[in-house]
């Protein structure tokens, strides 16, 4: 077909309304309500076998044949539609919906209706189709010996019309950047946050080269844990409490482990015992290390050097100092690799 304008727009005579449809295709493209709250379907009140229909506006392309372009259509108050009664043994869907019935293209009226499309009863039923020149407001969910209709037997199937002609300042689409996701261009558009890129209040995740109070306080890469071995370098502990892991040995002759870094050692025996140290190339000790011991027991614990090692002490042997009596401590500290000095209740 060539090109045409609406002929009520020129000087002449009759015209064909196809042709004003058209026109108004280009200002409602698809089929679906204009504004939201138009032609909604809910139950009737008091509940029965009918479903109210809201007032509102649809724009309807029609699908008859090509070209038909876009049939405006206006409820001005709720319609009440009668559903069929329903199987008494199984149940099916109703499709409730808004027709265009144009003499000029088949049948013989010119109108729009409401109508009830009622569907096939079935163990499992569907929906029936659409009818041609029609929009979808609802399917209605109708049981085996159904008596009335609730609203959870009604699915809202209505859309926003979509127009061709953008409004100045209005937002036609939202698409969801990097750390979102949802967006779109119709319909009621939400959009989420995306957790495996973006932190959220309650999601566990890993922050990664962030600078965090307004670029003052940079944590490394390597960010401390609490579980794992990590260096501290110049922070402020409030109110700090350590608790002492112990390691408790009964026997007369003990070898400190590398475990026992920091920890209380409890030597108990009713003989001499010998608490020996052992040599930096069999125990790596960090230099700085504290073994801190505790004669339980009568025996008296003798600090014994291991191949290599040195002790220190102001014992009446330097090298060899020992406790005083039962239940006093000491504690051996790594001043040099492999050089200990062994400070505390000892003679």
């Amino acid at each position: 077909m060539t090109l045409r304008t609406p002929p009520s727009w020129l000087q002449n005579g009759s015209h064909p309304a196809e042709n004003d449809r058209l026109t108004t295709q280009a200002l409602w493209a698809t089929t679906g309500i204009i504004k939201n709250t138009s032609l909604a379907v809910t139950p009737n009140s008091p509940v029965g076998m009918s479903v109210i229909i809201a007032e509102g506006w649809a724009a309807i392309v029609g699908t008859t044949q090509a070209n038909m372009g876009t049939y405006v259509a206006y409820n001005d108050a709720p319609t009440v539609v009668a559903i069929t009664t329903a199987n008494p043994t199984n149940p099916r869907i109703d499709l409730v919906c808004a027709t265009v019935q144009d003499a000029y293209y088949t049948g013989a009226q010119n109108n729009v209706i409401f109508q009830v499309v009622v569907g096939t009863p079935a163990s499992s039923p569907v929906a029936p189709s659409l009818p041609a020149n029609s929009i979808a407001l609802a399917e209605v969910d109708v049981a085996a010996g159904a008596l009335s209709i609730t609203s959870g037997d009604i699915t809202d199937l209505r859309t926003l019309v979509t127009t061709n002609i953008p409004e100045s300042g209005d937002i036609s689409s939202v698409t969801a950047g990097n750390g979102l996701s949802g967006g779109g261009s119709s319909g009621a558009v939400t959009l989420a946050i995306n957790t495996s890129i973006t932190a959220d209040l309650t999601t566990a995740q890993a922050l990664t080269n962030k600078d965090l109070t307004s670029g003052t306080n940079t944590f490394p890469s390597s960010l401390a844990t609490l579980t794992g071995a990590e260096t501290l370098t110049n922070k402020s502990l409030t109110s700090p409490k350590i608790n002492l892991g112990i390691t408790t040995d009964t026997s007369t002759s003990y070898t400190t482990v590398l475990g026992d870094n920091g920890k209380l050692i409890t030597l108990s025996n009713a003989s001499a015992i010998t608490a020996t140290i052992p040599p930096n190339s069999s125990v790596t000790y960090p230099v700085g290390a504290q073994l801190n011991f505790v004669q339980l027991g009568a025996g008296q614990v003798t600090f014994t050097q291991g191949a290599g090692v040195t002790i220190v002490s102001t014992g009446a042997t330097a090298s060899a100092p020992k406790t005083r009596a039962q239940y006093s401590s000491a504690t051996a500290i790594q001043v040099s690799t492999d050089t200990w000095l062994v400070a505390g209740d000892i003679s």
